[in-house]
């Protein structure tokens, strides 16, 4: 699966390669992709359409930035985990 970004008028974003989407704010878009975990971030930020079988995302709302936190790894946060870093 391939991995791409478009931002239009910074109002409308279409990511592929997304694997899940993690939690849904009216601030913030966090989604696991192809490429690591990220982070979307803005105002009134809601997403319109989710494929999970094609990994098509679309975010509205105003995008301020967008970062990805992690690389290619997507590991739950819990204390065993954390023990063994």
């Amino acid at each position: 699966m391939n991995s791409s970004i478009t931002i239009e008028h910074r109002s409308m974003m279409t990511l592929s390669g997304v694997r899940s989407v993690e939690r849904i704010t009216d601030s913030s878009v966090s989604v696991f992709t192809e490429e690591g975990d990220m982070v979307i971030r803005g105002e009134r930020l809601e997403t319109d359409e989710f494929n999970p079988e094609s990994g098509i995302l679309v975010i509205k709302g105003r995008i301020d930035s967008l970062v990805y936190t992690t690389e290619k790894h997507h590991l739950s946060d819990n204390i065993i985990t954390r023990l063994f870093r």
